[in-house]
């Protein structure tokens, strides 16, 4: 179902995180202590590959990419900045679709050159728009020790400090950058905004009371903040949802373009299976928005899916069957719309040849694969598919060979690898290469002896030679 794809954006700490993404961590740090630095990288990244919001793991990632630098000099920072301008471009493009795919690009131009002002204020921007907020700060932090007293970088800066509760620093910040800038009404506005909200934060009114902060917008921000903290904490309880919706609803009525209402009523109506009031609030966002959103987009074909699963559930078998059929072609048909108007998107083209391949329409996956392999974060599992595609076309040395490719991408023994293991060998076994075949279910056996029927393969091979 299409909503196993979409992100949970927020940041984990070790013990939150999936048991393999800390499992490459442990071992990324082990190769750390031990100066392998290169497999070190490999291990971080499959780390934040699973789990995006590890923080402790990009810090770790980070002291890796100090210690490279400082082990490669000088000719590292020269092809450091050959890396950042080739691969720029495509974190810009990728912050306004996918600020995931941005947080991974920023880290391919920081593996290598830490110091890349531009790498670290693509990473900042984009951990923040995914609410990565301590990630933010320290980007933003090495890019203020490389421009210090820039006025955007310090704004930025700022943000991120506030969204992670560090309201007295960010003060601070903000009051130099206005005696820095004395004539810039923009820059002194923003400082007595964030006086106000110190201010405010420690208990004090006396200073917005003498009318030295805008005390009127203070107090709307600090309300916009407060409810959709409540949103995002207690929604899932009716009572509350009930509330904040009646709330959100009463002051859309005073700020028909506020954005941020318009899509927390659409999520909120959502949460109540209320699918027709929230699709309706989607589509909303967007008329008022003036342009379409990805990841609107998306919300609006994942709240017509779970509208399909609710009814599922509650018509008899026959009535359940026929709907489940809908829903798949109802899927494929609004991920292909999606596709076309998205087409630098290739996360939505795997989605594609997933449903695709899933359906039975293999020359079509093949399509869609061959395209997603361009996302270099979907490119083995594309290959892992292409191999399965061609496999099933009868095309067996091609999907051998294009097995073969992914798995010398994979360069540690996970659950990927295994399944790609496991397909080569049985591929080869139709081709007949029974010795080749048989190696690769060997690998399989050393580190998971209950994995599919590789046991009884393996057992049988032994067998035969008596």
């Amino acid at each position: 179902m299409i909503c196993n794809r979409f992100y949970s954006m927020s940041e984990k700490s070790k013990r939150e995180v999936h048991p393999q993404a800390r499992e490459y961590f442990d071992k990324g740090i082990a190769a750390l202590r031990k100066d392998n630095l290169d497999y070190a990288t490999k291990l971080f990244e499959q780390a934040l590959k699973r789990e995006p919001g590890f923080f402790e793991c990009r810090e770790a990632l980070r002291l890796n990419q100090f210690k490279r630098a400082e082990k490669k000099g000088s000719f590292f920072k020269i092809f450091g900045k050959t890396t950042s301008s080739s691969l720029l471009p495509k974190g810009q493009l990728a912050l306004r679709k996918n600020p995931i795919e941005a947080i991974e690009v920023a880290e391919q131009i920081l593996n290598e050159d830490p110091y890349s002002v531009m790498g670290n204020k693509l990473l900042g921007e984009a951990a923040t728009l995914a609410e990565f907020y301590k990630t933010s700060v320290f980007a933003w932090e090495l890019v203020m020790k490389q421009q210090p007293g820039d006025k955007g970088s310090t704004i930025k800066y700022c943000d991120a400090l506030v969204n992670i509760g560090e309201l007295t620093k960010a003060d601070e910040l903000i009051t130099e950058l206005a005696k820095a800038h004395p004539q810039d009404l923009e820059v002194l506005q923003l400082s007595k905004n964030m006086t106000a909200r110190v201010t405010m934060a420690q208990g004090g009114y006396d200073k917005v009371t003498a009318g030295e902060a805008d005390y009127r917008a203070v107090l709307k921000d600090e309300a916009e903040a407060i409810l959709l903290e409540q949103e995002n904490r207690r929604s899932e309880q009716e009572s509350t949802a009930e509330s904040l919706i009646r709330e959100y609803e009463g002051r859309l009525q005073d700020d028909p373009e506020n954005l941020k209402l318009i899509r927390s009523l659409a999520e909120l109506y959502n949460r109540k299976k209320e699918f027709d009031k929230s699709i309706e609030y989607y589509e909303l966002f967007n008329k008022t928005n003036l342009r379409s959103e990805s990841a609107v987009d998306r919300a609006i074909v994942h709240t017509k899916l779970r509208r399909y699963d609710h009814q599922i559930e509650s018509v008899s078998a026959e009535e359940a069957d026929k709907l489940t059929e809908e829903r798949k072609a109802f899927e494929i048909e609004q991920i292909q719309k999606l596709s076309d108007t998205y087409p630098s998107d290739l996360t939505l083209r795997f989605e594609l040849g997933v449903l695709q391949f899933e359906s039975g329409d293999v020359q079509s996956a093949i399509r869609s694969f061959q395209r997603a392999q361009g996302n270099p974060h979907k490119e083995i599992a594309a290959l892992t598919y292409l191999g399965q595609c061609f496999s099933k076309r009868g095309m067996n040395d091609m999907a051998a060979r294009t097995l073969q490719n992914a798995l010398d991408k994979k360069e540690v023994m996970d659950d990927e690898k295994m399944d790609l293991l496991y397909q080569l060998g049985c591929v080869l076994d139709s081709m007949d290469k029974k010795e080749e075949s048989i190696e690769q279910f060997k690998q399989i056996y050393e580190r998971d002896i209950g994995y599919k029927d590789v046991a009884d393969r393996v057992d049988a091979y032994y067998m035969s030679l008596g």
